[in-house]
């Protein structure tokens, strides 16, 4: 019997851990899956939510495990209007952002697979031909597929004016020894990696990597909440509070990782991390940088400002237990860019950035400061939300009832709360759009949009609302997420994410017997929904979803899959046959 090296030793006690912490009763290759990807993207600090969206592997899924697209660092939705040639969120991202797509492919096995690369020479083939649309692509895959790798179609098209820099990994994670790696299995990935080359622009950086189980380990012990060390040429101390003039070398060191030196996009507040800013302002920043006048950088900056749970303070240096930069996002990302393509003048190196610490642990103190900071500047309204009074309310009473809700996105990753009991306000938004707007193809196709307008913030989210209809939501939807994953389920339709919404708006109208789909009722009536689901009814909602679909693809030939989901008229025709009455014409906001 062949010894078990230490790194593999750790590893696999590392992840047995995770799923026992994380996914407990899950299958070991389900997990390890998420394992993987959670190693290779942990710097992005993706929720449960965004990581499980991106894992479309199952039949017809072309050899892709997991696909997810950033720009400037965030994760792109399918929804993001940056995806909309014209769209005017377009003008607010700089020229030649960067465009990062990873591929993830996860086998729990000790040994490396040519067929892994091969499945990928066809698939991708197509599916980065522009040319084609997600209609021929669904005769060829999965609605998922098409709609995630959609994601970097659609932005290579409406951020073709702004020249992004591409970069595409192709990772294949596996337990096995990287000494155990063939020639042949090598070969096989830059075919791959030349193929997709080939399809994206001029000057993309493709990389094709193989990461086993020496390089997992290393990927697991990476500890990206690591305190970090800021040096101030200045410091005033007050009670629990800091205000210093750091130079901006000391300040980039702060805001990079050590190792890698890119910059640390866990150390932004997950709710306005995403946010670029307007392009005025980052020019004007750009052009201070780049000038070699005598006015201090700080004088014409309004600095930032870090969170901390605990600091050390000896004499100039503070070292920041959970920094959490909560103002200053477009500052640091301004710098970092600069300095990495030579714009910013050597002597402005030396000069100062304004940097507020405050430490607190106590969140209604957080919130208070995040708001204020973040008033005076073109935030969107979701970034702001987590801070009001409702959402701390509902968090309370979801820890009452073992949820958590996560108003501020892995607020309770790493604290022994496995996944299936965490809750986004993203994923809340959605069965609320479902519940209390019926609104079922909204909740799949544009939550975020939705959620960015106020108006419909207040319908979402209604502060006269029980707060234990919120909670019944919850439940309802985890039980129907359940359900969809069994074996019967996937017999009937074998769509999860297409089919979850929907199969809720169903059972609900169902369960109460509604004939006008105008209103679900859902306000009114969540006390009936009690208990455990009902299955014959969750059953009917689904069968009635499966044949609704294919005659309405029959009709409809020039639809996606995915388009047709996320359409007002399928979510009518969905409804007039759950109730044996005319569609009724419900709001499309």
């Amino acid at each position: 019997m062949a010894s078990i090296s230490p790194d593999r030793l750790v590893v696999d006690a590392h992840f047995k851990e995770f799923l026992d912490a994380e996914y407990p009763g899950d299958t070991e290759d389900d997990v390890f899956e998420r394992y993987a990807v959670t190693q290779v993207l942990k710097p992005k600090e993706l929720s449960t939510e965004e990581l499980l969206a991106g894992i479309v592997d199952g039949q017809m899924d072309g050899g892709i495990d997991s696909f997810y697209v950033f720009l400037e660092g965030g994760l792109i939705s399918p929804d993001d209007p940056v995806l909309s040639p014209g769209d005017p969120s377009l003008h607010k991202v700089q020229a030649k952002p960067e465009l990062s797509v990873f591929l993830i492919q996860t086998k729990n096995t000790d040994g490396w697979a040519e067929a892994t690369w091969e499945h990928l020479l066809s698939s991708l083939d197509k599916l980065l031909d522009l040319s084609m649309t997600d209609t021929d692509l669904e005769k060829l895959f999965r609605s998922a597929v098409v709609e995630r790798t959609g994601i970097l179609r659609k932005a290579i098209r409406s951020l073709g004016s702004k020249f992004p820099r591409v970069s595409f990994k192709l990772k294949y994670v596996t337990k096995a020894p990287e000494a155990n790696l063939t020639e042949t299995v090598s070969a096989r990935a830059e075919q791959v990696r030349r193929l997709v080359a080939n399809r994206l622009t001029t000057g993309a950086e493709v990389t094709a990597e193989h990461i086993g189980v020496e390089s997992l380990y290393t990927l697991a012990g990476r500890d990206y909440s690591a305190p970090a060390v800021l040096n101030f040429r200045t410091l005033i101390r007050e009670r629990d509070s800091f205000i210093g003039v750091a130079s901006i070398r000391d300040y980039l060191s702060f805001v990079r990782d050590p190792v890698t030196k890119a910059l640390r996009e866990e150390l932004f507040d997950s709710n306005v991390r995403d946010f670029e800013g307007d392009n005025v302002v980052n020019e004007a920043i750009g052009q201070t940088l780049a000038s070699q006048d005598s006015l201090e950088f700080w004088w014409m900056n309004n600095g930032v400002t870090v969170l901390g749970d605990k600091v050390d303070s000896p004499q100039q240096t503070l070292t920041i237990s959970r920094p959490l930069i909560v103002n200053g996002l477009q500052t640091s990302h301004v710098l970092d860019r600069a300095e990495r393509e030579n714009k910013l003048a050597q002597e402005r190196l030396d000069n100062g950035v304004v940097v507020r610490v405050i430490v607190s642990t106590d969140e209604d103190i957080r919130d208070r400061v995040i708001a204020g900071t973040n008033r005076q500047t073109q935030v969107p309204g979701p970034a702001l939300y987590a801070t009001q009074e409702l959402q701390r309310d509902i968090e309370r009473f979801f820890k009452v009832h073992d949820w958590y809700y996560e108003r501020r996105k892995n607020r309770y990753k790493n604290r022994g709360v496995p996944a299936k009991r965490r809750i986004t306000m993203g994923l809340l938004a959605q069965t609320m759009i479902t519940l209390l707007l019926g609104l079922p193809d909204a909740a799949r196709a544009r939550p975020s949009t939705l959620l960015g307008r106020k108006e419909n913030y207040d319908e979402i989210f209604p502060t006269s609302l029980d707060r234990e209809a919120y909670l019944r939501a919850i439940e309802l939807l985890k039980a129907v997420e359940e359900f969809l994953s069994s074996d019967e389920a996937k017999a009937i339709l074998d769509e999860s994410t297409n089919a979850r919404f929907y199969v809720l708006a169903g059972y609900t109208i169902l369960q109460l017997r509604i004939k006008d789909t105008t209103n679900l009722r859902f306000d009114t009536s969540h006390h009936r929904l009690k208990g455990a689901l009902k299955r014959p009814s969750a059953i009917k909602a689904l069968t009635v979803l499966a044949s609704t679909a294919a005659s309405f693809q029959t009709s409809h030939t020039e639809m996606s899959r995915d388009t047709i989901f996320k359409s007002g008229e399928f979510r009518e025709a969905y409804f007039s046959a759950l109730t044996g009455h005319p569609a009724n014409a419900t709001s499309d906001r």
